[in-house]
């Protein structure tokens, strides 16, 4: 292999070593890049569900408020039927 030869193999193996540099640089940042999209795609996620999370959690607060106003209500209105009961036994004549 003369000169001229061995230039020319080193050309095309050069080239095809720097084309080879730009297709892992090129895949390499394309890599990074999708991890980037994926990572701040997951902490948009968490974040949405760290905020429905919060709502859900004031949403359950206010139901067991509610619960608990309701279960005094319903107490409430049991003793009334006892005593509407008992008055109508009166009336009808069985509470003797």
């Amino acid at each position: 292999m003369d000169f001229s030869g061995v230039v020319n193999a080193s050309e095309i193996v050069g080239g095809a070593a720097l084309f080879l540099l730009l297709i892992y640089r090129q895949v390499r940042t394309g890599a990074r890049d999708a991890w980037r999209d994926v990572a701040e795609s997951q902490t948009a996620r968490a974040d949405a569900l760290e905020k429905k999370v919060t709502e859900l959690v004031g949403e359950v607060r206010a139901l067991r408020v509610e619960n608990e106003a309701l279960r005094v209500e319903v107490a409430e209105l049991r003793i009334e039927n006892r005593e509407l009961r008992t008055h109508i036994d009166n009336l009808i004549g069985g509470g003797e």
